[in-house]
């Protein structure tokens, strides 16, 4: 046989090989995309969310199955917000046209909490950058306004109405932080001199009002409170740590008040803390160190052994307190150093515990067993569905 021939014959099956397969893709019918945008179901009470403060980006996770549903965008340093209704998640932020420069642009994000599309931009006057703080921005109960405080130099509180979608005026508490909404009509910061600054808004024509101070009741200097303590928007009331370990419990309508504290020491059967240098005993400590549950009427508090002056350090126990006895009912060794707890509203609620090495854990509130650990779920503040 020829070379030529043979050749021939090869180029004769390879063509008739290429027909067949051209045949069969003729035959076969291909299967049309579909194009679809998953929606989340409504907010459960078991849902819990997780700031990435440097990252930025707020992770939605579902405690009963431990997956992570989703992620709210947010810039780094950003503070976050529930709408109490749960149609809308609120991102206070701030970010520059070139990343780390050129125009700043302070915003409250409204994003819709079924698709977690931008819904607007509220512009803002500015905000305080410094993240992880939830009651930088916080929520009427109603959720008709968000109150973000504001400081460039001076202290203010912007208040948005989140009906219209626009920024409707500002108040200056001097010497104040923190913008927590007391009702749907007034606001509550803590001052340098001790004292909660109350501010009362008329919303008629613009949002007004004059900061009416308390007595001081706590030292700033002394034994300061922690600004990411437990507020009940629901009811008005909240209750205040402090770095030694006193419990302060406040009302936070029109004529906020303040009961005498108690020590978490001595709920536990031990000796009240003290301020003292080199003195080592059981103090609070962490990113956000204690979580209430309005349910159950008990506290869980992240509890370490440190000095005074030691409450950045992460708890390696975790105390649950009756509050109403003010006793300490159960102490939980931690796995790891958790540096922020967080409970869910309901009446078999979960607690989320953030470590330090950014794993998520889910526990039942009810027994501490263990639900779920989630790896890098983040590393900035937790927080629960209901609160």
């Amino acid at each position: 046989m020829s070379i030529a021939r043979s050749g021939s014959r090869l180029i004769a099956a390879c063509m008739a090989a290429i027909l067949g397969s051209s045949a069969l893709a003729q035959e076969a019918v291909p299967e049309a995309e579909q194009n679809d945008v998953a929606t989340l179901p409504p907010i459960s009470p078991h849902w819990g969310f997780i700031t990435n403060w440097l990252r930025g980006g707020i992770r939605i996770i579902d405690g009963d199955s431990g997956k992570v549903l989703g992620m709210v965008h947010s810039a780094q340093l950003s503070d976050f917000a529930v709408d109490p209704r749960g149609r809308f998640f609120y991102v206070a932020e701030t970010m520059w046209t070139r990343g780390n420069r050129g125009t700043r642009q302070d915003l409250l994000t409204v994003y819709d909490a079924a698709t977690l599309k931008i819904v607007s931009e509220i512009p803002l006057s500015g905000r305080l950058l410094i993240g992880n703080r939830p009651l930088n921005l916080t929520i009427s109960p109603d959720g008709a306004h968000a109150f973000v405080y504001k400081f460039d130099p001076a202290a203010s509180i912007q208040v948005v109405d989140l009906v219209k979608r626009r920024l409707t005026g500002e108040v200056e508490v001097p010497g104040c932080g923190l913008a927590i909404a007391g009702s749907n009509t007034n606001t509550v910061s803590l001052c340098s001199d001790g004292s909660m600054a109350t501010v009362r808004y008329a919303y008629e024509a613009k949002a007004t009002g004059v900061p009416v101070r308390s007595p001081s009741f706590f030292s700033a200097d002394g034994d300061p409170i922690f600004d990411n303590s437990f507020v009940d928007r629901r009811t008005g009331t909240a209750i205040f740590l402090s770095y030694s370990g006193l419990v302060y419990q406040a009302s936070l309508g029109p004529g906020a008040s303040v009961e005498q504290p108690w020590s978490l020491q001595e709920a536990g059967g031990m000796p009240k803390s003290s301020t003292d240098p080199l003195l080592v005993s059981w103090l609070p400590g962490g990113r956000q160190p204690i979580a209430v549950s309005r349910v159950t009427g008990r506290a869980y508090a992240l509890m370490h052994m440190g000095e005074y002056w030691s409450q950045k350090v992460p708890g390696t126990e975790l105390w649950e307190i009756d509050i109403a006895s003010r006793k300490v009912l159960r102490r939980l060794r931690l796995d790891g150093a958790i540096a922020s707890v967080a409970i869910t509203q309901d009446i078999k609620p979960l607690l989320f515990l953030n470590a330090e090495d950014d794993r998520l854990i889910i526990l039942d509130a009810g027994s501490f067993e263990q639900k779920h650990s989630i790896p890098n779920a983040g590393n900035g503040i937790v927080s629960a569905a209901g609160n």
